[in-house]
């Protein structure tokens, strides 16, 4: 399968994730390296360097220790074990605006796990070095999953939700070598399934974001199945849709897939087909899928182009089927306009 171009991985990690345009800010340099984990080190430098401008965010955290005199809550019993106020001093327990809050610490955990991996070339471990050591106010953590889903992001800081996105992947893309204590960087882009939920993502929220003809959704509906028995009726599964794209004519399902290859081959008489499992998943949407206002109903099973470029198109009755593939390989602009035309939205050059 041919690889996605990191340049291109970071596009599509921007609209999965919804943060194109905090991307935007921050993808300079980028184009200079050419393996995942120095591409999403130099994103966080960047972004990191940006903070630094305007200000690490700071938020007010509950200190318990002695100090001279008295702030917030007195801690009598405390004080008083301990001798304090023959020192003029006294244990409390009060609130103290910091930087040294779980969204910094999970920033300069994670640049120094960067450090500690071999795949990050020198002048991008410099640069990570320098960056570390300006969060000096800031402690470590040892990272795990939990932290991730504690930090709470508002409109006093949004501008770490990207960086959050960042430091999470790298967290989940990297094992720690117990032998000398470094990190070795697992390249997720070689894990069919992981990419597959992204290209499902970047489908979803290209078409939410570049487009303002269509509504878009990812609906779930039921069999039309019964059963007389009630609780067997709680054992049929929903039929969940990837995308779905609707006007006021139209309903377009987008049945997006991701495989080393598109085409399934029978090995006994040398012929290729497209797959059937994918045949039936579509056709299934396509018959079920509600529709009260008798749309012309439209399946579309879109495929990254792995070798095997199609566009292929079927009608049965007044129902269309579209197999098309996206070179995932091209420049973007060439990648979006693909996408767009896809839906008549761009008159583009098939052969682009």
């Amino acid at each position: 399968m041919k690889p996605v171009p990191v340049q291109n991985i970071y596009y599509l990690l921007s609209y999965a994730w919804d943060k194109l345009d905090e991307a935007e800010l921050t993808k300079a340099g980028i184009d200079d390296f050419e393996e995942v984990a120095n591409l999403l080190g130099k994103v966080l430098a960047n972004r990191c360097s940006y903070l630094f401008k305007r200000g690490l965010y700071r938020n007010y955290r509950q200190k318990k220790e002695e100090i001279p005199g008295i702030r917030g809550k007195l801690l009598m019993n405390e004080s008083l074990s301990s001798l304090s106020f023959q020192h003029k001093k006294a244990w409390c327990d009060y609130d103290e605006l910091s930087r040294n809050v779980l969204p910094n610490r999970i920033l300069k955990s994670t640049i120094l796990r960067l450090l500690r991996m071999n795949e990050i070339e020198n002048g991008l471990h410099q640069e990570l070095k320098e960056i570390y050591y300006r969060f000096s106010t800031v402690e470590e953590i040892k990272l795990q999953g939990h932290h991730f889903t504690q930090v709470q992001i508002n409109r006093n800081n949004a501008f770490y939700g990207f960086l959050i996105q960042i430091c999470k992947l790298i967290f989940d893309s990297s094992a720690l070598d117990e032998s000398d204590g470094s990190y070795q960087f697992r390249d997720f882009t070689r894990d069919h399934q992981k990419l597959a939920r992204l290209f499902e993502a970047f489908v979803f929220n290209f078409y939410r974001r570049e487009q303002n003809w269509f509504k878009v959704n990812s609906p779930s509906f039921p069999w039309p199945f019964k059963s007389t028995v009630e609780e067997h009726n709680e054992l049929l599964p929903s039929m969940s849709t990837d995308v779905v794209l609707e006007d006021e004519e139209r309903i377009i399902i987008i049945d997006t897939k991701y495989y080393s290859k598109t085409l399934a081959k029978r090995e006994d008489i040398g012929s290729i087909f497209l797959r059937s499992p994918h045949m039936y998943q579509i056709f299934a949407y396509m018959q079920h899928i509600p529709n009260p206002d008798n749309k012309k109903i439209e399946g579309m099973l879109l495929y990254p182009d792995v070798g095997n470029s199609i566009h292929a198109n079927y009608t049965w009755e007044d129902q269309k089927l579209t197999y098309k593939t996206i070179d995932l390989d091209k420049e973007w602009y060439v990648i979006e306009r693909k996408l767009l035309g896809l839906m008549e939205l761009y008159d583009v050059n098939e052969n682009m």
